[in-house]
């Protein structure tokens, strides 16, 4: 049997690259396309009027700060009055001792809490979790 000409070999190889590149474009598409409607979903959610909401009005915050004390990953409490976040602050500690935790009244931090060295390692808690823990609304 003969084998093609070495030209010919090469437009096939040329041919099977150009179909290969058309396979991932298509997949690369289904994935932006699958993404973009996944992010459509959360921010068609955050729009919902009924969402429950944190009042921010209220002085007192108990906060969960990420592990380089940057940014608040989560807001556990809002409360009117010192005594009560006092008490919000140290459940929050008691529930996940291994996060940070700071009680502010506005920009003054009145408490904070910050792991042992030997716990920071630990897996963080799942954020589902804190859409389940959402704090009860205030009742005024």
């Amino acid at each position: 049997m003969s084998q093609p000409p070495q030209e010919d070999r090469g437009e096939v190889y040329t041919l099977g690259l150009l179909e290969q590149l058309r396979a991932e474009c298509k997949d690369l598409w289904g994935t932006s396309s699958t993404l973009y409607s996944r992010i459509d979903g959360l921010l068609r959610e955050l729009a919902n009027p009924n969402l429950i909401d944190i009042p921010f009005q209220m002085p007192f915050r108990v906060e969960m700060w990420d592990s380089d004390d940057q940014h608040i990953r989560w807001v556990a409490a809002t409360c009117d009055t010192v005594s009560v976040a006092h008490g919000a602050f140290d459940a929050a500690i008691k529930t996940y001792p291994n996060y940070r935790w700071k009680l502010r009244n506005g920009m003054l931090v009145l408490r904070k809490h910050e792991p042992s060295a030997q716990t920071d390692q630990i897996a963080h808690v799942p954020e589902a979790h804190f859409r389940l823990c959402q704090p009860a609304p205030v009742l005024s």
